[in-house]
């Protein structure tokens, strides 16, 4: 299997495996990691790790993690089902080659209809800024109870600062997702990381082009 280091590998593969998709979620699947690179966000789950992915939309990271074998399972979530349908054929070419790898998704809107199991690895990219504010803590303390003692949540969402880079990502939102999103500061996800119990490893800012990057990485004592 691939050991994916470089961005054209990431678009090469996954215009491959994402060959049964609309055209427009091959397009962007292939592109992804040209805007949001997904190198940074592979290198942070562990071999053999079980992993639960909050928002996976067409399950890029998904699909990367098990081309890359970094996985034995793996479960998605989200709200859009013509997207987890993409996501479902995609990995299913990459586990017909690895038939020990488990992977499943699931159409909801409600963390209260999440797997009620634990996962060496939780994720959840660039997905907060769609929660209402309302329900943002809900959902973030719902991952958290996910993730199996010794095992780590890795969050990233787009930057609120500088203004302009947080204004080109909210125009990217616009326009794709025809949504006005709802940033939460990265301050306010540490917070409530360590109101949990969780330590952070790991906290970085990236850019590519316009578009600003902030990941954490908390491990769960």
């Amino acid at each position: 299997m691939p050991n994916l280091s470089k961005d054209q590998e990431i678009s090469k593969l996954a215009w491959q495996v994402y060959c049964d998709a609309p055209m427009s979620i091959r397009l962007l699947a292939s592109a992804r990691t040209y805007i949001c690179p997904m190198l940074p966000l592979l290198v942070e789950v562990p071999d053999n790790s079980t992993i639960f992915d909050i928002g996976c939309g067409s399950g890029l990271f998904l699909s990367l993690l098990v081309a890359n074998s970094q996985v034995r399972s793996g479960i998605g979530t989200d709200l859009n089902i013509k997207a987890l349908n993409s996501a479902k054929l995609a990995t299913k070419r990459l586990t017909e080659k690895q038939p020990e790898v488990m992977v499943d998704f699931q159409q909801t809107g409600d963390c209260k209809e999440w797997p009620n199991t634990s996962f060496s690895v939780v994720s959840m990219i660039d997905v907060m800024h769609h929660i209402p504010p309302q329900a943002q803590y809900t959902v973030f303390a719902a991952a958290i109870e996910r993730i199996a003692p010794g095992g780590r949540l890795i969050y990233k969402d787009m930057c609120l600062k500088p203004w302009w880079k947080a204004t080109a990502n909210r125009l990217h939102d616009l326009l794709l997702a025809r949504e006005w999103i709802n940033y939460v500061p990265i301050e306010t996800i540490k917070e409530w990381g360590s109101q949990s119990g969780l330590k952070l490893v790991n906290e970085s800012y990236y850019s590519r082009y316009v578009y600003g990057h902030e990941k954490l990485v908390f491990v769960k004592n």
